[in-house]
């Protein structure tokens, strides 16, 4: 096994992130630190030579000695990569993750922020009711039965990650959507499916992004709509006030339809980002 000890300064590289990501189903995520596993792929296999290049240039890059440690590393190509990430100070960041319960069928999880590390710690842990990825950004899961949703419980309790802390918001009615099809005998098992109340949308307290929710009202939308609701009422809405349609009536008009159709452009160019 090839061990490589570092800090957190190493993850704002891309190809370090890229490497992971390129790996997401031969991962093992252990407390500050990851073992990647080989896999025999031509093509992962490049990826982890490139790898191998990279975090030598990255370590001796200036040195006498880089030809010599490329030459070393290079025989652990075959071999598991354990990178141990050694810092006495940990400041964590936070990660944001929207949870939608499209159905008591499938459920969709969206980073609202790229992070390959928890992205493909999830893709590595519910790797088997994955039916859809998507960017690097969003997780479509298979949740129709016990087992997947068992998982999803189980996955979604953790709440630390090397150098980030997890933060979840929930669609509107995530529990009740996503039980709705199941018996009275289910119910009990399981209402003490844990998720942050404080956090969900259906909690008194709490409190709605305020731009967001202003870019939803532009578009006559609740709050956490879908992206597909919100090209649906996009569509509706830009056709209704176009300025062409009124082009005929007095300036006022044509002016406070304009006004319309440009609010109505802007927020649909800004959730489409958000929720892509």
């Amino acid at each position: 096994m090839l061990i490589i000890q570092t800090n957190s300064s190493i993850l704002s590289f891309d190809w370090f992130g890229d490497f992971i990501l390129s790996h997401n189903k031969d991962v093992i995520f252990l407390p500050m630190s990851v073992i990647v596993f080989v896999n025999n792929s031509t093509k992962l296999m490049t990826k982890r030579e490139e790898f191998l290049d990279k975090i030598v240039n990255y370590f001796f890059g200036e040195t006498l000695y880089l030809q010599k440690m490329l030459k070393n590393v290079k025989k652990y190509k075959e071999k598991p990569i354990k990178i141990e990430f050694k810092q006495k100070h940990v400041v964590k960041s936070y990660v944001d993750i929207y949870l939608d319960a499209i159905s008591h069928k499938e459920v969709r999880i969206l980073f609202k922020n790229h992070n390959p590390w928890v992205y493909t710690f999830y893709v590595s842990q519910l790797d088997r009711f994955i039916t859809e990825l998507d960017n690097n950004r969003n997780i479509f899961l298979n949740a129709s039965d016990d087992r997947s949703k068992n998982r999803l419980d189980r996955v979604l309790k953790k709440k630390t990650l090397l150098f980030f802390n997890i933060r979840f918001t929930y669609s509107k009615n995530f529990l009740t959507v996503l039980f709705t099809e199941y018996s009275d005998k289910h119910q009990n098992q399981y209402s003490q499916f844990h998720y942050n109340r404080d956090n969900s949308f259906n909690s008194l307290n709490y409190r709605e992004d305020s731009e967001l929710l202003k870019h939803y009202r532009v578009l006559d939308l609740q709050y956490g709509a879908s992206l597909e609701s919100v090209k649906v009422n996009f569509k509706k809405l830009a056709k209704m006030y176009h300025p062409d349609r009124v082009h005929h009536q007095n300036q006022t008009i044509i002016d406070l339809y304009t006004k319309k159709f440009q609010d109505i452009q802007a927020s649909y160019q800004y959730l489409k980002e958000h929720l892509k």
